[in-house]
């Protein structure tokens, strides 16, 4: 089994960074066992595999090198990016078939943006449980709750007090599994309002460990539930997000989020970026 693999990167800054990801633009006839397998040699935090649909234009399917997952923000981005510049979309709003049902996604003429399930909330957690899985004092934490959500993928969010207490973080994974098990989330992700730039509402990092991912540079679907997270708290109330991410890991990452309110309930949300090309490997197996 051989395909023609891309690799590609989302959510780039001036052309840098950004998280990559695998791309397979036919996999029709790929068993699951065998996407696994490429994601595995890959070795990216997300490979997507696109397929026909009987129900979308297209299906999309995401793996890590470890587990197949439901939806991928960065990679759903990449994806698109890179079919709009190969000239094979022919509308501008496309139907998807995911993990996580049925999303569209916009095609502009520098950047794609992905429609996320609307957040889902879930219960507050103790600010000195989280403090001791991060290694942080109780006054490392803002005073805001610790709250799961999910716009496609749990998440535990947590904000820290400056950009500086966020580039120390080093969280043991062993620690990390333990927390995200206990409550069904797949990772934590850490922010700040103490951003780099003035453009930018946060700053974050994502530790992924369930999905066998230490800490990611970009995550798309993050990103919305983070956007959810500081409208429904009263900390930032406005329909559109910039993010950044990936600096820690010296891959810096900006990443937009838009929202649709009405009566004072998040009704739709899309995730949006830019893509840099890596390369394309034809012939590409799991095992040479």
């Amino acid at each position: 089994m051989a395909v023609t693999l891309y690799r590609v990167a989302a959510f780039p800054v001036a052309g840098n960074g950004g998280n990559e990801a695998g791309v397979v633009l036919d996999a029709d006839t790929l068993t699951d066992n065998e996407m696994l397998s490429i994601a595995r040699r890959v070795n990216y935090s997300e490979t997507a595999f696109v397929m026909a649909s009987e129900r979308a234009d297209y299906r999309l399917r995401f793996f890590t090198p470890t587990v197949e997952v439901p939806l991928c923000g960065h990679a759903t981005i990449a994806t698109f990016n890179l079919m709009r510049n190969l000239d094979l979309l022919k509308n501008e709003h496309i139907r998807i078939e995911t993990g996580e049902g049925i999303l569209t996604v916009k095609i502009q003429e520098e950047q794609v943006e992905l429609q996320l399930s609307p957040p889902q909330f879930g219960p507050v957690l103790d600010p000195q449980e989280m403090a001791t899985v991060l290694n942080l004092e109780p006054d490392d934490l803002l005073p805001y709750p610790i709250q799961t959500i999910s716009t496609g993928i749990p998440e535990i969010f947590v904000g820290v007090n400056s950009s500086q207490t966020l580039a120390k973080l080093a969280p043991d994974i062993e620690r990390l599994e333990a927390l995200c098990e206990k409550h069904e989330a797949v990772g934590i992700y850490v922010f700040t309002l103490d951003t780099r730039t003035d453009k930018a509402d946060a700053l974050g990092r994502n530790f992924i460990p369930l999905v066998g991912i230490y800490e990611e540079s970009a995550t798309g679907t993050a990103s919305g539930a983070l956007a959810c997270y500081l409208y429904t708290h009263d900390i930032k109330r406005k329909t559109q997000f910039q993010f950044e991410q990936g600096y820690a890991l010296f891959k810096p990452s900006s990443i937009h989020v838009t929202m649709q309110i009405e009566k004072e309930e998040i009704i739709d949300l899309y995730v949006g970026g830019r893509m840099r090309f890596i390369d394309k490997i034809v012939g590409f197996t799991p095992d040479k």
